[in-house]
């Protein structure tokens, strides 16, 4: 109850500042421009998405050098809800007029923390999705991940870039003169006992998205599968949401057999365990992310994993599609259910490995901690 009016006073009048989360009594202050909710309600960081985690583990880290840590939400624009001096400041999107523009210490340093691809290069492939649906369907929706551009005189002042994502990210920002970059990678869940390979079919696909269904391709999984009867896909993600998608795809959402709809998950839930035991391959076509982080959840169940470039992941043991258009989904679905139990065991298990040998909470919280003690 006590989140449910937090979040209706969030609405009404903004989170807020929460200040002195770490490292109270420290000489020097910092401002985090990201989420205040993980700090207001820390019981909740390890059930919901991987940057509430996250976001505290960056705050420890912080004051582990020195610092007193203030939060506040990214979009926040209220200046009068900072103090004045701030030795360091972390921002989520930097912006040409920032909140703490005249709170500042001289020679303070900043920090961009992106967890994106490029804004300019996200709205534009959200954008020809769109297209593209439109000369197939005949439909017309509206974009829901549009985001507003860096601008690049701005982000080339900083002083480091805090980047989350692999070769493909980082290649969106071709066109900016980023200061120092230093790759962070985005966590898979810990304490998750991984399902024995043996338990999974290869003709059964889940699908883990959040929101933006065109945006991560689901519309063009739908429609794959519509037309795949002995195939089956399980779709986790918020598509109730959109009332437009839903309208869209009802036909394949409410009335194909072969298609389960599930909508959010809890995933560390005995259910969503059971449902994802029973997948082959968790696949996302995406058009644009940083590092997708359902992909490394799926891999902290040791599913195999067939995602689009822009996923963000430059690793072998990942299936990268070589493209989304449909016939080249319809192509490697096609192949990968014809998969033997033996075929299906090794993937599964070179997932598992991968996501031990490199995506684990401790890889996040030791390339923030490298990139700090380089930065400060």
């Amino acid at each position: 109850m006590r989140e449910v009016l937090w979040r209706v006073r969030r609405r009404l009048f903004g989170s807020g500042i929460m200040r002195g989360v770490e490292g109270a009594g420290h000489p020097r202050r910092a401002l985090m421009l990201y989420s205040v909710h993980p700090f207001r309600f820390p019981d909740r960081a390890m059930h919901t998405h991987q940057n509430a985690w996250q976001s505290r583990e960056l705050a420890r880290a912080l004051s582990e050098r020195g610092y007193a840590v203030d939060v506040v939400d990214y979009h926040e624009r209220r200046r009068g809800l900072l103090r004045e001096g701030y030795d360091l400041v972390v921002d989520l999107h930097p912006r040409a007029d920032p909140l703490y523009q005249g709170r500042l210490r001289p020679g303070a340093r900043r920090i961009a923390y992106l967890t994106g691809s490029n804004p300019a290069v996200t709205n534009a492939a959200e954008r020809e999705r769109m297209r593209e649906l439109q000369v197939r369907r005949g439909i017309a929706m509206r974009p829901r991940r549009q985001t507003p551009p860096l601008p690049p005189d701005v982000l080339e002042r900083f002083d480091a870039v805090l980047l989350m994502g692999g070769a493909s990210t980082r290649e969106t920002y071709a066109a900016f003169r980023l200061p120092p970059c230093f790759p962070l990678v985005n966590n898979g869940l810990d304490g998750i006992e991984p399902t024995d390979p043996s338990r999974r079919d290869p003709g059964h696909f889940l699908y883990l998205g959040s929101w933006g269904q065109v945006h991560k391709g689901l519309d063009l999984l739908l429609e794959l599968f519509g037309g795949e009867p002995e195939l089956h896909l399980w779709v986790c993600g918020g598509f109730a949401h959109e009332r437009d998608f839903v309208r869209a795809y009802r036909r394949e959402l409410f009335g194909t057999p072969n298609i389960h709809r599930v909508g959010f998950a809890d995933l560390r839930s005995q259910g969503f365990r059971e449902l994802q035991s029973r997948c082959g391959t968790m696949i996302l076509p995406s058009c644009a992310e940083g590092q997708c982080g359902t992909v490394t959840i799926a891999l902290s169940f040791g599913m195999p994993c067939a995602v689009s470039r822009a996923c963000g992941f430059d690793d072998e043991e990942l299936l990268t599609l070589p493209d989304c258009r449909p016939e080249t989904l319809r192509a490697v679905v096609r192949e990968l259910a014809r998969q033997s139990p033996a075929q299906l065991g090794t993937r599964a298990c070179a997932a598992l490995a991968l996501m031990r040998r490199k995506y684990t909470p401790a890889h996040y919280a030791r390339g923030v901690r490298e990139a700090l003690r380089t930065i400060l």
